[in-house]
């Protein structure tokens, strides 16, 4: 669509700023648009300085805190997690015995308990 052709302005005053179209229809100005500052270069970040290694010494089993240290389950505890391992493995026919089942118990609380 082609832009209409701009009316003359100078004998309108700044209060009569509105325009007349060729069709007889009297438009209100258009606003101005602001102008914004140029926007400013962005900084560079500067890399991080490596990082020095520490100079604590390792820490012995008698010095580790208690919460880094597994947790070892009751006997009772083991015992019924083994139960309902073998009763899945009977259900679904899977391979092993009782011993394994003891075994996996316990890693799955140790596992369980350091979380």
């Amino acid at each position: 669509m082609p832009r209409k052709p701009k009316t003359s302005v100078e004998n309108q005053t700044a209060e009569d700023a509105s325009t007349t179209s060729a069709d007889g229809r009297v438009s209100a100005p258009e606003p101005k648009k602001k102008s914004r500052p140029a926007a400013a270069p962005a900084k560079k970040k500067k890399p991080a300085a490596a990082k020095k290694p520490s100079t604590k010494q390792p820490a012995t089993a008698d010095a580790e805190p208690a919460a880094s240290r597994p947790v070892e389950p009751t006997d009772d505890e083991i015992r019924l997690r083994a139960y309902f391992l073998a009763e899945r493995r009977h259900r679904l026919s899977l391979p092993g015995d009782s011993n394994h089942d003891w075994i996996e118990a316990r890693r799955q609380l140790i596992e369980e308990a350091g979380r």
